[in-house]
């Protein structure tokens, strides 16, 4: 990924992929990562900040508590296009309850303010969209309530297991989940059909399509591999039990990108690399896209969030692609994966806390709240169980993947995904990540070499920061 592009969220897809369209292909849709922990914590540690925030945040408490208002007025900092139309349902259910919807900008241009806010101990909003990997280093600032409080472990059940757990320590709620991005295989069935090839069930038989393809057409690849891409690639390490991080709070992480599964997961994929079967575009791209509409690529690992942005840029294979479970590590396995995915936290500075979770709960956790999110122009990806089992859901269709059910692959995945633990500093991982791992793209690096550099340049950055490490 030449160009960065922090944390897959959401509407920053979305916006970003509008702005790839403005300002050329190489606008990816991380870019809004700048360093959100700088604006927050200025020069001070995470974990020093966290007794800092603490202190203030206990000082500020009074201001918490519940007012017998008539009306508690809540301003909720939300990118996602169309959310307006819940928001306004919610008002319009819960008189006592008013909420001005803002949008201050997608991914990092939202944290970098709402830090600055929470520091600045003025501005901030009383709930906010924040991405899963994001959600930690707002938890260790004790910058967002405890919803548990409030009643929100009651909604455990109806959520899969591993975005509960993305929200979660012990029995503490540090944000509602909303959507999620599930892995599938979206692939041109034309181009399979030419190399007489099926959808792979293995990364084995994977591989092996990839050689196939490219011998087919020299110009043409199975798939891209965005080396850069940090959130991507962690996605697809996770489904190989090859996830490089552990953390449950407190001062100690795990930091490891050079054990024995994280080299077979680059071992598996340098050859590709290096044969040049895989492309080196960046995802969520207009060039990435094109390469898929004229058959330079023949498949993405997609987000389920993928198809609704891509087909904005589709317009010769427009009713070819398909869907189809990730290729499995043993055959047989039923493992899946997440790339992207939000919460609504309550922020600690509210007046209304209670009022502030009955939002935050209605939005995640109604049909209500759903069956608009799952509609254009939001189009969210469902964690909520109700909803990603509901049969409209299910046997829905659009005109990229004709007459398939589309969902029916990505809903798999989400309830097969590996539960991971991210560690409280995604937005300097992220960052760093963009040119950690350029060299990959270029040849210049295998992926192997460049784990082992961007694990060293990490744990300097968490032991700067007050943590212990464990590799």
């Amino acid at each position: 990924m030449t160009n960065q592009r922090n944390r897959g969220r959401i509407m920053g897809r979305r916006q970003e992929v509008s702005a790839s369209r403005e300002t050329g292909p190489t606008q990816h849709r991380r870019s809004r990562r700048l360093v959100a922990s700088t604006a927050a914590l200025s020069a001070v540690s995470l974990l020093a900040a966290s007794g800092v925030a603490a202190a203030a945040h206990a000082a500020s408490s009074p201001r918490r508590s519940t007012s017998k208002a008539a009306v508690a007025k809540l301003v909720f900092w939300d990118w996602s296009p169309g959310m307006s139309r819940a928001v306004a349902l919610f008002n319009k259910t819960h008189p006592k309850i008013q909420v001005t919807l803002s949008d201050v900008g997608a991914g990092n241009a939202e944290y970098v303010k709402l830090a600055d806010a929470i520091k600045a101990g003025t501005g901030a909003p009383d709930i906010a969209e924040v991405e899963y990997d994001e959600l930690p280093s707002f938890e260790i600032t004790h910058s967002v309530l405890d919803l548990s409080k409030y009643g929100a472990n009651a909604y455990k059940k109806d959520f899969v297991p591993w975005v509960w757990s993305d929200v979660t320590s012990g029995g503490q709620v540090w944000g509602m989940p909303d959507d999620s991005g599930p892995l599938a295989l979206l692939y041109n069935s034309s181009i399979f059909a030419k190399d007489k090839i099926t959808p792979p069930s293995t990364w084995t038989q994977f591989a092996a399509d990839a050689a196939i393809i490219h011998k087919d057409n020299p110009k043409s690849y199975i798939t891209n591999f965005s080396a850069g891409d940090l959130q991507w690639v962690l996605s697809l390490m996770a489904q190989d039990n090859a996830y490089p991080f552990k953390y449950t709070g407190g001062s100690n992480v795990t930091i490891n990108f050079t054990g024995p599964a994280q080299t077979a997961f680059a071992n598996y994929w340098q050859p590709l690399i290096s044969k040049g079967l895989v492309n080196d575009t960046s995802d969520v791209s207009l060039t990435s896209f094109t390469d898929m509409d004229n058959g330079t690529d023949a498949a993405w690992l997609s987000s389920g969030w993928g198809p609704s942005y891509m087909s904005a840029d589709v317009k010769k294979t427009m009713g070819l692609w398909r869907t189809s479970y990730l290729p499995q590590w043993k055959a047989g396995g039923q493992i899946g994966a997440n790339w992207g995915g939000s919460s609504f936290p309550v922020i600690a500075s509210t007046k209304y806390p209670a009022q502030a979770a009955t939002f935050s709960e209605w939005m995640s956790a109604t049909l209500n709240s759903w069956n608009i999110q799952v509609t254009s122009p939001t189009l969210n990806f469902p964690s909520f169980k109700p909803e990603l089992d509901s049969s409209t859901f299910l046997n829905q269709t659009i005109p990229l993947s004709g007459p398939q059910k589309l969902h029916v692959a990505f809903v798999k995945s989400a309830k097969t995904a590996s539960t991971v633990q991210w560690p409280p500093f995604m937005t300097e991982a992220l960052t760093v990540s963009a040119t950690a791992f350029a060299p990959v793209g270029t040849g210049k690096e295998t992926l192997k070499q460049a784990f082992a550099s961007f694990q060293k340049t990490l744990v300097t950055y968490a032991k700067s920061e007050g943590f212990k490490v464990t590799t």
